[in-house]
């Protein structure tokens, strides 16, 4: 008598193919979770080291309020008494300093630009000549001005006698300068000028 055929462990193509997805599906979900696992620590890591900026909101300011940071632009002049900007001085002449502000901004906003806000400083290369902080600034007083979008606004313009400055006062009575290179800086209500340079003869 044959023995019977043992039949328990044959298994149809068609389960094969089924099982052979079902692994391949498993092992595909695998290396994408591994992938995408990869992917997060990487931008993670990479988001310490190299941070995204953070983008500031812009300021805007309605009409006729006070200026935003960054509208008021400030700069400084060096010339004659009457406002002409001159670069070279001849010997005994005195430079007169002054400043022009002007709104860069898109509305018409206030600012204040007062004599008790104005400052002065004359350097030759990185020696602090002159500041007018050293001035005698008793009385000097805020004016809020109304300043337009693109209507420059100048301070009057005031000597300079060719001394340095000291505890002791910036006029009459200090030390004299040399002839020499000088640059000018002003500073209107914490506002900086660019430098501005000019020669004393």
């Amino acid at each position: 008598m044959a023995a019977p055929r043992n039949t328990r462990n044959r298994v149809s193509p068609e389960v094969y193919r089924r099982r052979r997805i079902i692994v391949l599906a498993i092992v595909a979900l695998l290396l994408w979770g591994v992938i995408a696992g990869v992917s997060a620590v990487v931008g993670w890591v990479g988001s310490i080291f190299n941070p995204t900026p953070s983008s500031s909101p812009s300021q805007t300011v309605a009409e006729g309020q006070p200026c935003a940071t960054g509208d008021v632009q400030i700069v400084a002049n060096v010339g004659n008494a009457d406002g002409g900007d001159i670069e070279s001085f001849a010997t005994g002449q005195n430079p007169y300093l002054w400043f022009k502000i002007t709104n860069i901004g898109t509305v018409s906003c206030t600012f204040d630009a007062g004599p008790a806000v104005q400052f002065f400083e004359i350097k030759s290369g990185s020696d602090l000549i002159w500041d007018s902080h050293n001035c005698d600034r008793t009385g000097l007083q805020s004016q809020v001005l109304t300043l337009k979008p693109g209507e420059p606004q100048a301070s009057p313009p005031v000597a300079w006698l060719r001394v340095r400055s000291s505890s002791s006062g910036c006029g009459e009575g200090q030390t004299p300068v040399d002839p020499g290179a000088y640059t000018l800086v002003a500073e209107v209500n914490g506002v900086l000028s660019d430098k501005n340079q000019f020669l004393l003869n």
